[in-house]
């Protein structure tokens, strides 16, 4: 009884390891998923406080939304169109709101477009005043005007 105590207790344990390899790859996918919009916001970021540009698509001489969208994603190998509207047709359509939104993925309001951070906050070009008003900014209420699409790109 002994023996066969101790080969169940063996299997037992194999059959747990196993498991645990399983569901740690999956969690190391969906990580990996989420963590290459972490890696565009990341990059959005570095350029907060610089200047707004209506045409602009430089991300240290100065953006317009559309422009600052385009050029962050062409650094993960995204070509997006110089239009906000044109944007809102980009990538996957997120249906559900807000509230299935990731990081990294686009926010298309009417005539502006942001990349959404997670938490309700957005970073964009918004307007030529001078910053923290205007330009390369973080803003902390995405729903700031009425949402018309969220496309996810990465």
């Amino acid at each position: 009884m002994k023996h066969f105590m101790m080969k169940l207790f063996v299997v037992i344990m194999m059959a747990a390891a196993s498991f645990t390899m399983t569901a740690s790859g999956v969690e190391t996918e969906t990580q990996a998923a989420g963590s290459r919009g972490q890696q565009v916001v990341n990059y959005a970021k570095k350029f907060v406080g610089n200047k707004y540009k209506y045409g602009g698509t430089s991300l240290t001489k100065g953006a317009d939304c559309s422009g600052f969208t385009m050029s962050v994603y062409k650094k993960f190998g995204k070509k997006l169109p110089h239009s906000s509207s044109a944007q809102r047709r980009v990538g996957k359509k997120v249906s559900g709101g807000l509230r299935k939104a990731k990081a990294g993925d686009i926010i298309c309001y009417s005539g502006h477009v942001a990349i959404y951070m997670g938490n309700n906050k957005i970073v964009h070009a918004s307007n030529s005043a001078k910053y923290p008003k205007g330009g390369i900014k973080i803003s902390n209420n995405a729903k700031y005007k009425k949402i018309l699409a969220i496309r996810r790109l990465v």
